[in-house]
């Protein structure tokens, strides 16, 4: 990207210009443009120079350099100068006071009147400001431009103010504080500041210059610049010249430009040596402070601050947030300054920062241990750590403390007395934060390499085991940590109960519910004695979730028995665990209301205590509520901003994929559903039910692309997993699509013999949506002996007790079903009802599809059914609509569509949004010529 003085698009100054613009062309007038450094003063001033409505003026412009010592006039010189070629035109009508200019402009020499005899030093003086002046008037409507009018020498600001009256316009720019500010004066007409740009503003100037950017980079890019609009162009242009190449990612690497380097560098250069400190220790600090903070880290021997902190602020290296508190100018020029200093006085700043903030009433922990590390105090940064946990963890805030041990055991200076407690602390954290890969690497590394002792090692290993299960879904390896730190802990039978009552829920690993159950009986054995509530609580809390689990329909009376208000922080992470425990075994069972009831009851519990974990599991459920609940407009951007919170890889992103999977299934896009659902099985390895529904989701797309073989082997996988982990329950969403697959391909006897295995396995569980399952499965089977009136019936069936739950998207489902077989029955009135009621709850859920799917059959029963829309063409399709949406149909790209039918692609991508539109579809994926014949009304016609 060029410099801004080169940009090739110029945003978010258009008022301020148009102002200038309109000031510039209604002389006498003075205008005055201020801004901190590098907020675009300058681009702004090349603007009103080029614009087209000054064109017929003469524009005198300069910058005004930073001298030590500023040459006389020298920016009006410089100004003169760079149109010597209209002076010279014009110059037969300069005045003898003129010739004046002979010294200060030698190159005018040939064509200027001679020089004034025996004139003293102040009428020369005053006789170049008259010269000046009837040169600038002289050569026609004139603009004076100068730019940094703040580093002019004071014979130009005294120039200026007499200047004010003449028959010009004069337009200047400054810094908007400090002494060298542009004074006021009554002739001024305009007062404008120039704020750094905003974060709206940053993405429309990269828009505007790349094409299409992403939001994230330009955040991030306004962030770290603060907007200012030169060192947002350098940033930018060391990390790419394309939108694609503009990543946060890649800007978060970046370094900071040379360019800026430099400018920060000049700056510095150009301010006293007490203001540089002070900009140097906001570097340091990299939060707001006041000026006590700012002089106590600058350095013992500093001068005056306050001073100090002015200068700093009139240069842009500092800025004033308001009552009394300053920051660096920006993240950038923090990182520049601080790639400035020096390392020992780097060292030194960090130590009085750190010594700074302990002796305040209530230390930043995290903070000191910062500088106290960066200072390389190991000893007060080890210290500080621990305080920075203790508070973290006291406060609920468990991740954060997770991050700050992470951050510490990676330190290679760590000390050795604190590497155990450190892992220790960590292993005991992370089951309650959300884990990541790289946090797990470690805990491994530092058990494969570590010398810790048999009580840590065994602790850690227990807490990893825990985590491996709940968050990686690798349970095997979880349950071989489990058993090894089992033989290191000794006679620490609680964290072994803890470690042990992690196997004990059914929906955890491949081994038959009845093992889960002998896991949770063996912690129930290990803990007797123990006098630890919160373990009592996690056991009880297990065993009451896992018979739910299983849809035992005697665990609802244990409910009544959970703590209604728990005594200790621990024994209500425990009740909130249950309840979030039992509001996902429920929402499998289809009690989707009382689901939703224990999630609010587990939010209530901890809505005080920040447990990122456990969020995640109960926001996991919620979403598979949305979904079976028909809140489809909400569900996928639920789904999408819960992934960015969970690690991408951890099995706490499986739910949110899995309803994103289904969701894209009900729009017809089925390769973006079986990506998804292909995502949430790989991640699923430690969740049976979260596998059946994923292998349902698969065993759909397939079976609706009429792939019934690759349909078939996917549902014996699923019905495999089932049928191994022996609680059917789960298999309520897989069993409809397999039985219909095994039908598709003439199995009828197996269709059979599965679903009599599967009411077998539900039969005394209290699973409603199962029930539904199997009474849609009945009516499968029904209509497929041939018995179309008796499968109506069941079909219907199925539909209530969907409704009942209400699951209403298979709901529809069954009474699409149901109106099928009516219809083949010759039951007219029952089959148009029936496929009326599918067409409005899919059409209500968004299935645009499925509803136009029982249009077309509402159709078919009726012919005489009036359409919608009216003929010729209103919201039916035209002629040529309808020509280009076969061609989209068999995935012609626009372009070819319009070399066949001689149309821009603009044109046909318009023809095809019409036809989306009418038909009511999401995507042009979806369109095929049984939609298109059908909204054409050619089966009428050939009927």
């Amino acid at each position: 990207m060029p410099t801004i003085g080169a940009a090739p698009v110029f945003v978010a100054r258009d008022t301020e210009l148009a102002e200038l613009v309109r000031l510039t062309s209604s002389p006498p007038s003075v205008a005055v443009v201020e801004g901190e450094p590098g907020v675009g003063r300058s681009r702004l001033l090349e603007e009103l120079a080029s614009h087209p409505a000054i064109a017929s003026r003469v524009v005198w412009s300069a910058r005004c350099g930073s001298f030590a010592r500023p040459c006389r006039l020298a920016p009006l010189v410089d100004a003169l100068l760079g149109k010597s070629e209209v002076a010279a035109a014009h110059a037969a009508g300069f005045s003898p006071v003129t010739g004046v200019l002979r010294r200060l402009i030698p190159e005018w020499s040939p064509w200027l009147p001679p020089f004034p005899e025996n004139a003293d030093a102040e009428t020369v003086r005053q006789q170049e400001f008259r010269a000046v002046r009837e040169v600038l008037t002289g050569c026609g409507p004139a603009v004076l431009v100068l730019d940094d009018v703040h580093s002019a020498d004071d014979d130009t600001w005294e120039f200026l103010r007499g200047l004010a009256a003449a028959p010009l316009s004069v337009v200047v720019s400054s810094v908007a504080c400090g002494p060298r500010r542009f004074p006021p004066m009554r002739e001024i007409a305009a007062h404008l500041t120039l704020p750094a740009f905003t974060a709206a503003q940053v993405r429309t100037l990269l828009d505007a210059t790349f094409g299409r950017c992403a939001p994230d980079f330009a955040e991030a890019a306004h962030r770290r610049t603060s907007g200012i609009a030169v060192d947002l162009t350098a940033l930018v242009q060391s990390v790419g010249d394309t939108a694609e190449a503009l990543s946060a990612d890649r800007l978060a690497s970046a370094t900071v430009p040379p360019i800026v380097r430099s400018r920060v560098a000049g700056l510095m250069a150009e301010i006293g040596s007490t203001a540089r400190d002070v900009v140097r220790a906001a570097a340091v600090l990299g939060s707001p402070a006041g000026e006590a903070e700012l002089g106590a880290v600058a350095a013992p021997s500093s001068g005056e601050v306050s001073g100090a902190v002015t200068e700093a602020v009139e240069t842009g290296l500092l800025r004033d947030l308001g009552r009394g508190r300053y920051e660096s100018g920006s993240p950038l020029i923090a990182e520049a300054v601080y790639a400035l200093l020096p390392g020992p006085q780097r060292c030194a700043m960090h130590g009085r920062a750190a010594a700074r903030l302990a002796s305040g009433a209530e230390p930043f922990a995290s903070l000191i241990a910062r500088h106290a590390r960066l200072a390389g105090d190991l000893v007060a940064w080890t210290q500080w750590t621990c305080v920075a946990v203790d508070n973290a963890i006291e406060d609920g805030r468990t991740e954060e403390a997770s991050c700050l041990l992470e951050a510490a055991l990676r330190d290679p200076d760590l000390p050795r007395t604190a590497r155990e407690s450190f892992a220790v602390r960590l292993g005991r954290e992370l089951p309650r934060s959300i884990a990541h890969a790289g946090t797990v690497r470690l805990l491994r590394e530092i058990l494969r390499e570590w010398p810790l002792s048999k009580a840590a090692r065994g602790e850690i290993r227990v807490h990893l085991g825990q985590v491996l299960i709940n968050q990686v879904g690798k349970v095997e390896a979880g349950r071989l940590e489990i058993e090894l730190g089992a033989a290191d802990l000794g006679r620490r039978q609680a964290l072994l109960a803890r470690g042990l009552v992690t196997l004990a829920l059914p929906h955890i690993g491949t081994v038959p519910v009845e093992e889960n159950f002998r896991w949770l009986d063996e912690a129930e054995q290990v803990s007797k004695g123990e006098h630890d509530a919160g373990l009592l609580a996690a056991i009880a809390a297990n065993r009451l979730s896992a018979r739910m689990q299983v849809a035992d329909p005697d665990a609802w009376h244990a409910i009544a028995d959970l703590p209604r208000a728990p005594e200790s922080a621990e024994v209500c992470r425990q009740v909130a665990r249950t309840y979030i425990n039992l509001a996902d075994a429920v929402a499998w069972n289809g009690h989707y209301p009382v689901a939703r009831a224990y999630l609010a009851t587990a939010r209530r519990l901890i809505r005080d205590d920040h447990q990122p974990y456990l969020d995640a599991l109960a926001d996991g459920t919620e979403l598979r509520l949305d979904l079976a609940m028909g809140e489809w407009s909400i569900v996928a951007e639920k789904a999408r901003a819960m992934l960015t919170r969970v690690d991408k890889d951890g099995s706490l992103a499986a739910e949110p994929l899995l309803v994103l999977g289904w969701y894209e299934y009900g729009q017809h896009r089925p390769t973006a559903a079986l990506r998804s659902f292909d995502a949430a099985f790989a991640l699923s390895a430690g969740s049976v039910p979260i596998q059946a529904s994923a292998y349902a989701g698969r065993v759909a797309v397939h079976q609706a692309g009429k792939e019934l073989q690759a349909a078939r082997r996917l549902a014996e996988y699923g019905l495999d997993t089932v049928r191994r982990k022996n609680n059917w329950v789960w298999a309520a969403e897989l069993m409809p699509f397999a039985v219909r697959t095994m039908l598709g391909l003439g199995q009828l006897v197996e269709a059979r013999e599965l679903l009599g295995e599967y009411r077998q396995g539900i039969d005394g569980k209290d699973a409603p949506v199962a029930n539904a399952a199997a009474l849609l499965c009945r009516g499968i089977l029904t209509q497929a002996r041939g018995e179309t009136l008796a499968a109506g019936d069941l079909l219907l069936g199925a539909s209530k007790a969907y409704y009942a739950l209400p699951f209403p998207y298979f709901a529809a489902y069954a009474d699409e079903l149901a109106a099928g077989c009516f219809a083949e029955a010759g039951d007219r009135e029952r089959a148009l009802a029936s496929y009326t009621t599918a067409e409005t709850v899919y059409a209500n859920l968004g299935a645009a599809v499925d509803a136009l799917r029982c249009r077309r059959s509402l159709r078919r029963c009726d012919p005489e059914m009036p359409r919608r829309g009216r003929k010729g063409y209103g919201e039916g399709l035209s002629p040529r609509e309808l020509e280009v949406a076969r061609l989209a149909a068999q995935n012609l790209t626009n372009r070819e569509i319009g070399e066949r039918l001689f149309l821009s692609p603009r044109t046909v991508e318009i023809h095809v949004g019409r036809a989306l539109r009418k038909l009511g579809l999401p995507s042009r994926t979806v369109l095929t010529e049984d939609m298109l014949r059908d909204a054409s009304g050619e089966d009428s016609k050939t009927a």
